[in-house]
């Protein structure tokens, strides 16, 4: 049986980012050594073809030329990278609520049970995050989950690239500390390393089961608290440094068994995910005037649309009756759904909404208080004590 923590903790580290981004938007770049790092004389970030003919990080460009001329030079271009990786910690912040920003192409997050179980599982969760951010930014990340920050960061490193690691069990953990040379653990530095080796350290494997009392003697307190980390015990917080007013997307997706083809049930779904999405624009105090929605069958195959509100809202009625009248031409016939989804796009915050001369946008944002108030009587009393008919699952409710 698994063993599992409070929290888990996640790690997203990007896959040769610079030139990642590069070819993201010069996809005939695609399977060609190319580097980054024109600008700057020296080799930034080399691609996965670049490494393969020996080009290391810091290598001269005129060394580069002279020895490698089929080589593909390029210059930094970092609003490309700021772009993406804005858009990245919005991807994730439709996943989890607490996030780290620790470089340009990294990141932690915190992934709580009530997050995991939302998704179905651990796997799923982490399945469908790696599928959106490869389909929406064109770049790969590597990806890894454990009890801890740590054992998080030394998942990711685990299969690069494109990786997708979980550990989830103490077996799980062994395995990758074995795997994993005391000199690629994240935070042992390299006057450090030596040191260790000289105890007889090889990987972090060795490390973990080391004497505390003789770390301790002869390190400082952060190699000793990287120890217990990589045990398993939770010591490194995330630092939760991202805005969640800055996001412009949220969704809200589910799966349910067995798969239909009753379009009352498929819409009950997709009336619970705008509930769910609307609740946590709520939340956050943001309001929308697009949303998107689609049903995804059997095969996996996926039937989309979207419509534009006339005012920003965070109300699910107001967006359940934009989307009924395009529901019914969406569902394809005879095949059954298996999951839907409901994306609210254009977040912003009702601050930075102009009211037209009709007062119209007052109407709405006046409304909405309604549903702020129902938030506030489910807080108190429970998911159940009010719900949209729409989404009404069993008659007893």
């Amino acid at each position: 049986m698994k063993e599992r923590a409070k929290n888990l903790y996640f790690h997203a580290d990007g896959d040769s980012f610079f030139v990642a981004c590069e070819v993201s938007v010069q996809p005939q770049l695609r399977g060609k050594p190319v580097i980054v790092g024109g600008d700057r004389g020296i080799a930034v970030a080399m691609s996965i073809e670049a490494k393969k003919l020996g080009i290391t990080r810091g290598m001269p460009v005129f060394r580069i030329k002279k020895l490698y001329p089929e080589v593909i030079i390029l210059e930094h271009h970092f609003d490309l990278y700021e772009d993406i990786q804005k858009r990245m910690y919005d991807i994730l912040l439709s996943y989890f609520t607490e996030i780290e920003v620790y470089s340009i192409d990294e990141c932690f997050a915190l992934a709580r049970p009530s997050e995991i179980k939302y998704f179905g599982s651990e796997e799923k969760l982490m399945t469908e995050l790696k599928k959106e951010l490869t389909k929406k930014l064109g770049v790969t990340y590597s990806l890894g989950l454990a009890r801890t920050k740590a054992l998080a960061k030394q998942a990711s490193k685990l299969e690069k690239p494109n990786g997708l690691v979980m550990l989830l069990t103490k077996a799980d953990e062994v395995r990758a500390l074995k795997k994993t040379s005391i000199k690629d653990v994240w935070g042992i530095g390299r006057q450090t390393v030596p040191l260790l080796e000289r105890l007889g350290i090889k990987n972090a494997y060795d490390f973990v089961n080391y004497s505390d009392e003789v770390i301790q003697q002869k390190f400082s307190e952060p190699v000793f608290i990287l120890k217990k980390e990589l045990s398993g015990e939770p010591l490194m917080e995330v630092e939760n440094n991202v805005d969640p007013r800055d996001q412009k997307s949220i969704q809200s997706t589910s799966t349910f068994h067995p798969a239909s083809t009753d379009s009352k049930i498929i819409w009950r779904e997709i009336a619970e995910n705008a509930e769910h999405a609307c609740k946590n624009a709520r939340v956050i105090d943001l309001v929308t005037n697009k949303v998107s929605f689609f049903v995804k069958d059997s095969d996996f195959k996926y039937y989309s649309d979207e419509v534009k509100l006339r005012e920003y809202t965070a109300d699910p009625g107001i967006i359940l009756n934009a989307i009924e009248p395009k529901f019914l031409p969406l569902l394809p016939k005879r095949e059954r759904i298996r999951s839907t989804g409901v994306i609210l796009h254009n977040l912003t915050r009702p601050e930075n909404i102009q009211n037209d001369l009709f007062g119209k946008q007052e109407k709405v944002s006046k409304n909405l208080r309604i549903e702020e108030t129902a938030d506030k009587i489910r807080e108190k009393y429970g998911e159940d004590s009010i719900i949209r008919a729409a989404s009404l699952k069993k008659k007893n409710k």
